[in-house]
């Protein structure tokens, strides 16, 4: 039957974020921690605690304590890390927030004020830009949404749509020290005997089992879920995860995405003692990731999107310059192609292409690892991550045999505690004995290998038949003109629903339906699961986060570029 509980010779260890940097720092004094490419900075252990017990002096200042929220928008930056675990010696609770969520819209209003309210912010730091496109600026864009600051003359606020809310933090501006604090201050906190021992108190009083972290769901199927993480689930799994692959072994590790969209990635560095190289302050682009594999010599990446790769194997630089340092390389977030994965081996020759399967509810489940052989390699996730429990499982909730198809149920330390807020959807997405439904379709073998093939929500009903679009995505994505494809269903009254393909073409190319059903055919996808409609587009619409695209935005546009109404049903 489809069920698996993996074993660990290795226990879990019960430490905080605070103490954690503090063994790292006494373990590695000499040892750099970060490179922060962009601000030309390298951080060792021993600065970062510095940074982190000032800031957190300078928090408690402004009236942080224990359970506190502390929320920040900001680039790649040192503060983002040291902020981590200042909050975490506080016992307050850390809330990286995508700068999606700050472009004005009404629709980005509302959920970022139904975001702060759910997550009862206490203090809100943003770094200060200027205006742009698509952004007023900081400033302006905080007197519009918080009205109360504009005729504030004081930095204790109140605030009515975020009761919660009493102190704004600005880095890089001081135009309004009357309104907001500046970071700069507190990170220069005078860390005298009073304050110093506040701190220690305050750290002691902390539990590895307390809520630290905050995270939003993707926003994929409505508004984001506000995710409660503890330092117990993010420092294990962390660990696990690096010596399952071997990371453990690595002394440069490249993270190529920002921090923001994958926010736990930074307790690499600590829980292996590796050096976490930061290619730019903002998502990074091909080149950017280029020059920091060969100018720091990395020998690893600690996660790196689809597209990123898509991008870099496909970038013409990269075949001038030898790479064969590079020893691994940890993809995901999305299907990762067979086609993709042979490219990258090829222009990676000495490189482990692995894919990694998780979700924010559950941080990193599964992987493959460099003893797969290429099959296995290119078209599984791999094995269950250890100390966690997996079944598939029908819509009755009745474990499935092996390779049959069923919906991912997981249990274990790393499944979160609750949404923030929100009883009624934690009680949807977590069973009382635990399981947390991931909502993702796939196939266990009897290698415990675990293949996914779709997501619940995506089910396209053709006829009679059940349509997972990543498994059509899988066979157009290997076409040659193509960048991109997301597959929908879109209302017809023949078939209830009808499968349509919609499309971004690579740069300079130009392609006919008629030619992608032919292609369809040639590899494999039955007629049945041949899309009926191919739609061309520029660009995917993202969710409100900005992590992943939104499919229900991408069938609209489909619907009103084939001129289909719901009532075609």
């Amino acid at each position: 039957m489809s069920y698996l509980k993996s074993r660990c010779d290795q226990p879990l260890v019960d430490v905080t974020l605070g103490q954690l940097l503090d063994d790292t720092a006494a373990k590695w004094p000499e040892r750099e921690a970060y490179v922060f490419r962009k601000q030309g900075l390298r951080i060792t252990f021993p600065e970062l605690k510095e940074q982190a017990n000032q800031l957190a002096a300078g928090l408690m200042s402004i009236g942080v304590g224990r359970g506190d929220v502390v929320g920040w928008v900001m680039s790649t930056r040192p503060e983002w890390i040291a902020l981590c675990f200042a909050v975490s010696k506080i016992g307050a609770i850390a809330m990286p927030l995508s700068p999606e969520y700050f472009l004005w819209t009404s629709n980005n209003k509302e959920i970022t004020e139904h975001a702060l309210q759910k997550a009862k912010l206490k203090v809100l730091v943003m770094e200060n830009h200027p205006a742009s496109e698509h952004f007023e600026g900081t400033v302006p864009f905080l007197f519009k949404m918080f009205p109360e600051t504009m005729s504030s003359n004081s930095r204790d606020l109140a605030i009515e749509k975020v009761p919660s809310l009493s102190s704004i933090v600005i880095i890089g501006d001081r135009t309004h020290e009357n309104v907001f604090y500046h970071l700069e201050d507190m990170k220069t906190a005078v860390l005298d005997d009073t304050a110093g021992k506040r701190l220690q108190l305050a750290q002691r009083q902390t539990d590895c089992h307390d809520t630290v972290f905050l995270t939003f769901t993707s926003g994929s199927t409505g508004v984001p879920k506000c995710v409660e993480h503890s330092s117990h689930t993010l420092i294990n799994n962390s660990g696990l995860h690096a010596k399952t692959i071997g990371m453990n072994n690595k002394n440069m590790v490249l993270h190529s995405i920002d921090l923001t969209e994958f926010p736990w990635a930074f307790l690499f560095s600590l829980t292996e003692g590796c050096t976490l190289v930061l290619p730019s302050d903002t998502p990074p682009t091909a080149s950017e990731v280029l020059s920091a594999l060969l100018e720091e010599r990395c020998e690893a990446t600690s996660f790196m999107y689809v597209k990123t790769l898509h991008d870099l194997v496909n970038d013409p630089e990269l075949k001038t310059f030898d790479l064969t340092f590079l020893e691994q390389v940890t993809v995901g977030g999305n299907v990762v192609s067979k086609r993709l994965q042979q490219d990258a081996a090829t222009v990676f020759p000495n490189a482990d292409i692995l894919t990694l399967y998780g979700t924010t509810e559950t941080l990193h489940l599964a992987t493959t690892i460099a003893d797969m052989t290429d099959v296995q390699r290119q078209s599984t996730v791999g094995h269950l991550l250890p100390h966690l429990e997996m079944k598939l499982v029908d819509r009755h909730g009745q474990i499935v045999p092996l390779q049959h198809e069923g919906e991912v149920w997981v249990r274990g330390y790393s499944v979160f505690k609750c949404y923030r807020g929100d009883e009624e959807k934690t009680a949807e997405a977590k069973t009382a004995e635990g399981w947390y439904k991931t909502g993702d379709i796939g196939i266990l073998d009897e290698n415990g290998l675990l293949k996914i093939v779709g997501r619940i929500k995506d089910v396209i009903l053709k006829n009679a038949e059940i349509v997972y679009p990543a498994m059509v995505e899988r066979v157009l994505q290997t076409h040659p003109k193509v960048l991109d494809v997301k597959v929908v269903g879109v209302p017809d009254p023949a078939n209830v629903e009808e499968i349509c393909a919609c499309i971004i073409l690579k740069n300079g190319h130009t392609l006919q339906s008629q030619e992608m059903r032919e292609h369809s055919e040639a590899n494999g996808l039955l007629e049945e699961f041949t899309p009926g409609y191919f739609v061309f587009m520029k660009s995917f619409p993202k969710t409100s986060t900005g992590r992943k695209v939104d499919r229900k935005r991408i069938r609209a546009l489909a619907m009103q570029m084939l001129a289909l109404q719901e009532d075609d049903l």
